[in-house]
């Protein structure tokens, strides 16, 4: 009881200090580089219809006009108040509407002001606050493991692509199946230790990535990638087929170790518990714990894919595109990466088990 008042403490101060960085960053300025900071001075602001848009295929929109009064922060300028006009569509597909009172980053070239994107960076700081309460409160110390983790991942990360813009892409497969070892490895050392566990969990993770990515990889070439519309991902001067197969790698990593780590610490309690349990009553307890996982795993892969594609989707189908041309365009390449990762959720199932079956042997044996 004592642990969790103090873990309560410890996550109630963390709260506070959040806040106040967020406040603190809220109101920041003159640390920006390019950009100045200003303010909508307006407590209303004059907000206008222009004229209503409608194209061939009877979608509508308008033209609003904004009548802005900026108050400059920093900078050269610091305390002058400009008056700018803004036009934006309530689609807010390509513009942006302003409110009163926002705090907005601005560029000013020879008397003349630019505007620029709302100051989001607090935002930023506040999910990343309450992200931290919410660990330490239900992971108590544990937290602080979950936080160099994921700085190193984060560390990493960069440091790939870094190396990658420098190669070109000219070894991005080989590279991401580096940083996916790496990034495995490195996470579940810090979290769990390094024991027989963390190796069951790390082993069982590689393979349900590499035998479902190669399993799948065999399938394309088989099928000689037909319909893969590589250039309808939005990528840069790279190899946009590299990429995505790149993405992929990262993707299906994700939720194998997620699946792996479950059903790995599961079975190694229930042998810590019942020293006796067989090889085949293991397999079935694995078995079970798969199919509990397999498909809520599966399903959030689809909604987070289903989510991050609906708004080109909805798009392309307003934009009065076949059902088939939209599923080309904005899909294709998503429902790839997720049954891909859909196929190596069901295999690390298998893949977990058997390494949990490894572990009970050398505990059968110690014994």
């Amino acid at each position: 009881m004592k642990k969790i008042k103090t873990r309560y403490w410890v996550a109630l101060i963390a709260l506070v200090v959040g806040l106040a960085l967020t406040a603190i960053t809220y109101f920041a300025v003159g640390i920006y580089q390019k950009d100045n900071v200003a303010v909508i001075t307006d407590t209303q602001i004059s907000d206008r219809l222009v004229e209503k848009n409608k194209d061939v295929y009877a979608n509508e929109d308008q033209t609003r006009e904004q009548v802005l009064h900026i108050k400059v922060l920093d900078g050269k300028y610091k305390g002058k108040t400009f008056k700018e006009k803004n036009i934006y569509y309530p689609s807010q597909l390509v513009t942006q509407k302003y409110r009163a009172g926002q705090r907005i980053f601005v560029s000013i070239k020879k008397g003349n002001l630019a505007l620029g994107n709302p100051k989001r960076d607090w935002v930023l700081v506040l999910a990343l606050t309450v992200t931290i309460v919410l660990m330490i409160a239900l992971s108590g110390k544990h937290t602080i493991a979950l936080l160099v983790s994921m700085a190193l991942s984060w560390i990493i990360f960069y440091g790939i692509i870094v190396l990658d813009v420098k190669l070109n892409g000219a070894y991005i497969i080989l590279l991401f199946s580096v940083a996916d070892i790496i990034f495995s490895f490195i996470s579940l050392l810090i979290v769990q230790g390094f024991n027989k566990k963390m190796l069951a969990t790390w082993l069982a993770t590689l393979l349900g990535v590499f035998v479902s990515f190669a399993l799948c990889y065999l399938i394309m070439k088989l099928t000689g990638e037909s319909e893969m519309k590589y250039e309808t991902g939005d990528y840069a001067t790279q190899d946009p087929r590299g990429i995505f197969l790149a993405q992929t790698l990262l993707g299906v990593l994700g939720a194998v170790m997620d699946e792996a780590t479950d059903i790995v610490s599961s079975l190694y309690e229930v042998i810590q518990v019942k020293k006796d349990i067989t090889p085949k009553q293991l397999m079935q307890s694995g078995r079970t714990m798969g199919q509990e996982i397999m498909g809520p795993l599966i399903n959030v892969l689809v909604l987070i894919f289903v989510a991050e594609a609906l708004p080109m989707t909805i798009l392309y189908l307003r934009d009065n595109n076949t059902l088939g041309s939209t599923f080309g365009f904005t899909l294709s390449l998503g429902v790839t990466q997720s049954v891909i990762s859909a196929i190596s959720i069901v295999l690390t199932v298998v893949f977990a088990t058997g390494c949990s079956l490894l572990l009970l042997k050398k505990q059968r044996g110690e014994n």
